[in-house]
């Protein structure tokens, strides 16, 4: 999620840009100030992208992975348990202990481990050939199989997503400082226009931020008293 007052500076950027656009006319005729404008607007669409991707949101992913970790864990129960009867008939009880689990001790592992977990009990049923097929059918190894492997697909999704976000959270403020130094000499050089109505829109929208921009601290309110 962004920052509010990220969210502030950027409404105060569209309210620029928008007065920008609406005194074009005007402004387009000096090429000193045009060409600060034309800065303002590249980092304007720089920030505004950023921040949108900033917005990456990563719910969905982990509620993708949640649902394929229940699915694979469910038939992995399954399947293990009738595959350890076969042991416990055939084999010993060793093995049958071995393959028999329960969905919650599944759901209970770490991503990493409920795969090596899940790759073990497949290998292991693969292991005994056909004779397991009354047990365990080969359709049923091949879908177990392919929801291990979709499992394995979205472990890193969602951290990964996250790291996404971060990176994207922390250009913005290098962004925001590039702009406010184009600000500031559009500031400086708005007095070109001075008695037009574009140098009041502009001034007007600049004590819009100026007003909202900070709150007063206690401290700084003292200050102000004592000066």
């Amino acid at each position: 999620m962004m920052k509010k007052t990220d969210e502030d500076f950027i409404s105060f950027l569209d309210v620029l840009d928008a007065t920008l656009t609406q005194y074009e006319a005007v402004w387009s005729t000096n090429p000193v100030f045009s060409a600060q404008v034309a800065k303002f607007r590249k980092y304007y669409a720089a920030i505004k992208a950023t921040a949108e991707k900033a917005k990456i949101i990563t719910k969905g992913a982990t509620e993708d992975k949640d649902d394929a970790t229940l699915a694979v864990c469910e038939l992995a129960r399954d399947l293990s348990q009738r595959a350890s009867i076969y042991a416990l008939e055939n084999i010993n009880m060793e093995t049958h202990i071995q393959l028999r689990v329960s969905r919650g001790s599944l759901l209970q592992l770490a991503d990493e481990d409920l795969s090596v977990r899940l790759w073990d009990i497949y290998n292991r049923m693969v292991g005994f050939g056909e004779v397991l097929a009354p047990y365990v059918t080969p359709e049923e190894l091949e879908q177990f199989k392919t929801l291990i492997e979709k499992y394995d697909k979205l472990i890193p999704r969602p951290r990964g997503l996250a790291i996404e976000r971060k990176i994207h959270n922390d250009t913005l403020p290098t962004l925001k400082k590039e702009i406010r130094k184009v600000r500031y000499k559009m500031d400086s050089l708005i007095s070109f226009f001075n008695g037009t109505e574009f140098a009041q829109a502009y001034r007007n929208a600049r004590r819009m931020v100026r007003s909202s921009s900070r709150k007063p601290k206690k401290t700084d309110e003292k200050k102000n008293q004592n000066t």
